[in-house]
């Protein structure tokens, strides 16, 4: 029996065909991101409330992206064979994956072209302002990887400690490559989203760049690029 067999009963209604609300230019992806939180803080016990409430506050776009991340991103890990308690730590930290993004200017978070070097710099911190926040709460342990982590690269290259191949956690190479297809399948104020087709080719050309090429080939194998529901709840309690 698949050790994870239990886990795969949980994901049966994942691609769930019910109606929900429809996000304009994110390939007709289907969330009803309210009945989302809503699950997520009875899971939680209010543990991530007032990460969800300030990133609403802050840019309602990012909770969006951040709940379409952590359910395709538990899709992917359960397809590479994580155990329930690295579940239960990939949804906790991808939950938590972008509030260090709640620390960068808003003028810089919004411009609408291209940013400076220095602009840029300044958006390379927010994993390290999500881990300063994160660091001293130990409920956070160890799903605080991801927030750390999912901008560092397969091949060394990315930010903002340059780890390379599995010096990465696997819940942070795991969570980067859905965060990346959400991105760049998703319009931002500097630039349209790409179509299903040229953003499947951009992560096929980064395996062995920016992607383990093992999890390129489960995101393919999945077919998490032709999703286009995900459900109201997240299956994993904690």
């Amino acid at each position: 029996m698949n050790k994870n067999s239990k886990i795969d009963e949980t994901f049966i209604n994942f691609i769930d065909p019910a109606s929900g609300k429809r996000i304009s230019g994110h390939m007709n992806l289907i969330c009803d991101f309210e009945q989302m939180k809503r699950d997520l803080l009875v899971v939680y016990n209010g543990k991530v409330e007032r990460w969800l409430q300030a990133m609403d506050f802050y840019d309602q776009t990012i909770t969006e992206h951040t709940l379409r991340v952590t359910a395709l991103s538990l899709k992917l890990a359960n397809g590479m064979g994580c155990s329930q308690k690295e579940l239960v730590y990939l949804q906790y930290g991808t939950l938590l994956h972008d509030i260090g993004k709640l620390g960068i200017p808003e003028k810089i978070m919004q411009k609408p072209g291209t940013l400076t070097p220095y602009e840029y710099q300044i958006v390379q911190q927010h994993p390290v302002y999500a881990h300063k926040w994160l660091h001293k709460k130990h409920e956070f342990q160890p799903a605080k990887v991801i927030p750390l982590f999912h901008h560092e690269r397969w091949d060394g290259s990315g930010y903002p400690y340059g780890l390379k191949g599995k010096e990465i956690p696997i819940l942070a190479r795991v969570v980067a490559i859905i965060d990346v297809w959400d991105a760049v399948t998703s319009d931002r104020p500097y630039r349209k989203a790409m179509t299903p087709e040229v953003a499947m080719e951009l992560i096929i050309s980064e395996s062995g760049k920016h992607f383990e090429p093992d999890l390129v080939d489960m995101f393919i194998k999945l077919g998490i690029h032709e999703t286009r529901t995900v459900s109201c709840s997240f299956p994993i309690s904690v």
